[in-house]
């Protein structure tokens, strides 16, 4: 009887303890009905690297579709892995969701995105794929037309991308959440462990507990940025499907939630039109410049968020440009609401951290030639055993700003 009466009170412990991590939640701001864009820009929010039932997903393509519109996005680009008998479709959208087609191909140990491509490319083989990667790859000049080329999880276990970024790579996924969570797992098995209790009650508050700043992706990035300018992207790498054999897995996470999670917001001058072909041509460009910024979305909406070089005359430059040094000029942050728990804003330049800042507004001239960067982080309480921790929550694109003549 006392064995029974203790399993009873650990149960109604388990219970409740449950309905505390089901209520909880790790938003940082305060919930605004409207979210305005930041001053002179559209922001729109995007997820890449995403795989449907038709290569390494659980899901159809249709159903992955359905999640992306209710978690909110604005793009959507699939990137079905080694798919070489099967025709991308046209961009198009659905409802208010633009959605492209595009691929992942295995590169040498690693694994390369080719995303918003205009052409019509298929390989009918593995072979055939290598040999055409490895010619565009390695050229530093072509079109538009041949979309961009991202390494994914650069340093990801079994698939680690070794040496310099090729001239014909834009960039890398500086956060791609299949690495964050097989790190997790390498290194934080009973962590890990406790992850999946806490996920039977809160998706998002158990896969957010997992993460950790990916500090050696970050210094890779740095290197090469410093070297000539590469793009930082954020990738789902979103699959929704936990593996226990060859032939049996869980589907898990939801794509709904890895969706949600982290995404790449563009900066547009202009309004997306409703035509696909030509947003998704106004997207790639905004990509391909360096216009977009990285966010952990479920700490907060963080649109109204900016960064921007000012000059004397009100010239202002977007994340990605490449300017002349010029006096009095300035790099300018504006976060969209101050965060309810303590934040950094901090600028690197040539991926040294030079200054602190804890204002929604921050002013800072630059006296010097440099490549440039901004990050805020912050420091929300998770439930016991967690606490405290520091947390990255926006990542921008570099300005390269040059000596002055």
């Amino acid at each position: 009887m006392k064995r029974l009466s203790l399993a009873v009170i650990f149960l109604l412990i388990i219970f409740s303890y449950g309905l505390f991590l089901n209520r909880y939640s790790l938003n940082i701001t305060e919930n605004k009905l409207v979210s305005e864009h930041p001053t002179g820009f559209y922001d729109y929010r995007g997820v890449i690297n995403v795989h449907s039932n038709l290569s390494t997903g659980s899901g159809s393509i249709n159903e992955i579709i359905t999640a992306a519109k209710k978690g909110g996005l604005d793009f959507l680009v699939f990137t079905e892995l080694n798919q070489f008998d099967t025709f991308p479709q046209k961009p198009h959208y659905s409802g208010r969701l633009l959605v492209s087609y595009d691929n992942e191909y295995s590169y040498r140990k690693s694994r390369i995105l080719n995303i918003l491509s205009s052409e019509d490319r298929t390989f009918s083989s593995s072979a055939e794929a290598q040999l055409a990667l490895s010619d565009l790859v390695n050229k530093s000049a072509r079109t538009n037309e041949n979309g961009l080329f991202i390494i994914a999880h650069p340093l990801r276990p079994k698939y680690s991308w070794e040496g310099d970024i090729p001239l014909g790579v834009q960039g890398l996924e500086v956060i791609n959440l299949k690495a964050i969570w097989q790190n997790a797992w390498l290194n934080k098995k009973v962590s890990f462990f406790w992850t999946l209790f806490t996920y039977l009650f809160n998706e998002r508050l158990a896969l957010m507990r997992l993460v950790d700043e990916p500090l050696n992706v970050i210094e890779y990035w740095d290197s090469q940025n410093n070297k000539r300018p590469t793009l930082a992207f954020a990738g789902a790498d979103a699959e929704s499907k936990l593996k226990v054999s060859s032939s049996f897995f869980f589907r898990f996470p939801s794509y709904e939630t890895l969706l949600t999670l982290v995404s790449n917001h563009i900066l547009l001058r202009s309004e997306l039109t409703g035509n696909a072909s030509d947003d998704q041509k106004k997207i790639s460009e905004a990509l391909r410049r360096g216009s977009f910024y990285l966010s952990i979305d479920t700490l907060a909406n963080p649109k109204g968020f900016n960064v921007t070089i000012e000059e004397q005359g009100g010239l202002v430059h977007p994340m990605g440009s490449q300017v002349r040094l010029s006096k009095n000029m300035e790099l300018v942050i504006k976060i969209p609401q101050k965060p309810k728990v303590p934040f950094d804003v901090l600028i690197y330049q040539n991926g040294e951290r030079v200054f602190t800042s804890n204002s929604l507004e921050t002013r800072w001239v630059v006296h010097e030639a440099g490549t440039y960067r901004v990050k805020v982080r912050v420091i929300p309480t998770f439930p016991l055993p967690d606490g405290k921790k520091w947390i990255p929550w926006i990542y921008s694109n570099s300005f390269y700003v040059s000596s002055a003549r």
